[in-house]
Order: structure tokens, then C-alpha cells, then sequence
């Protein structure tokens, strides 16, 4: 995962951004990485929680033999539940 942070392609906007590099297996990897606005777990727990939710819904959606970091501002989890979804599909469409 460090050559992620190294070697990547960066798509999206505060406060949703994703790194993304291949990685030529057959399936995608992910990480989520809420960043320092997140004073303490219970915050960073809640983002990834939603992240993940994010992610299996649209699974289908992502390419695979990718490896994808999405970080995440604290402001990601006081969006609304629709506005995070327009977000995150406006991401994924930037997708190589």
C-alpha cells in the first residue's frame, strides 16, 4: 500500500478523494483513510463506515486490479446521505 501513496493518480475533491494504481489482480483492494479533522475514533469509525456501505453498493460500478485509497475529510459524514452518494458516483466517474 505505500507504493499507492507514491506512485498514483489522484481523483475527486475534498472531502472525498481517491488515489487509485493498478495492481493487475483480479479483483480491487481498498483502503479508507479519514484524515487529521477527525479528532477521535468514534468520528473516523463513522466515515469508514460509511465509506464501506458506499463501496459495496456500487461495487459492480468499480473496475477491478486496482488499488484505491479513499480519503476522507470530516465533513464527508455531515453531508446528507443523497448528496454523499452524488459525490461519490461524480468521483467514480473520473474513474482511468
Amino acid at each position: 500500500m505505500q507504493e499507492l501513496f507514491r506512485q498514483n493518480r489522484k481523483m475527486g475533491r475534498p472531502p472525498l478523494r481517491w488515489l487509485v494504481r493498478k495492481n493487475g489482480l483480479p479483483f480491487a483492494s481498498f483502503l479508507f483513510c479519514p484524515d487529521k479533522t477527525h479528532k477521535t475514533a468514534v468520528l473516523r469509525n463513522h466515515s469508514k463506515r460509511i465509506l464501506r456501505e458506499l463501496v459495496r453498493k456500487y461495487l459492480s460500478l468499480i473496475p477491478v486490479g486496482y488499488d484505491c485509497a479513499l480519503l476522507i475529510h470530516k465533513d464527508f459524514a455531515k453531508l446528507s446521505k443523497e448528496d454523499r452518494e452524488v459525490l461519490f458516483l461524480s468521483v467514480l466517474k473520473q474513474f482511468p
